[in-house]
């Protein structure tokens, strides 16, 4: 038989209040940390655009031939769609659908996209090659989707309204 002794009382560990101590100092570290991304995040300088490497061997703004061949080329249906990113920026998707009237085949196509501001000052552009990166090459009177993203835009900005250019043009020779 077990001899009754009467309650017994439980001393706490030793151990206990140095590991709470170690955990609430790991958490504010933490804390601190993640401000200080934030704030790196917040205030580093804006890039205002994006180019990608050109479009090699093709006629470019400012040569008789470009300027021909440009109006033959159509930038229908441009719609931009915004979406709220981490940090208040914004996203721009702009897509838009190019057709070539040109009466040649394009195996070289470069387009920049913009959002200008009321006074036409860019707020934010971007250079892309659509062709040959989307598709070989386009022929004459075919038409292909493009989607210029931009990102990184101040969402207090003035974003007056949407541009999307051909910078470059390369026909095959016919």
């Amino acid at each position: 038989m077990i001899a009754y002794r009467g309650p017994m009382l439980i001393a706490e560990p030793e151990l206990r209040w140095p590991i709470v101590l170690l955990a609430a100092a790991i958490t504010t570290l933490l804390a601190i940390l993640t401000a200080g991304l934030y704030y790196v995040a917040m205030t580093r300088p804006d890039v205002k655009s994006s180019v990608e490497p050109r479009l090699e061997g093709a006629l470019q703004a400012g040569e008789p031939e470009f300027e021909e061949l440009r109006r033959h080329i159509a930038i229908e249906g441009l719609v931009g769609t915004e979406k709220l990113h981490p940090f208040d920026t914004l996203a721009v998707a702009m897509t838009a659908t190019v057709r070539n009237n040109t009466g040649r085949n394009i195996s070289g196509l470069e387009l920049r996209g913009a959002i200008v501001d009321r006074t036409n000052s860019n707020v934010r552009e971007r250079t892309v090659l659509v062709i040959p990166r989307q598709q070989k090459v386009l022929e004459s009177g075919e038409a292909i989707n493009t989607r210029i993203l931009l990102e990184s835009i101040d969402k207090e900005s003035d974003r007056a309204h949407l541009v999307m250019e051909v910078t470059a043009i390369r026909v095959d020779k016919s």
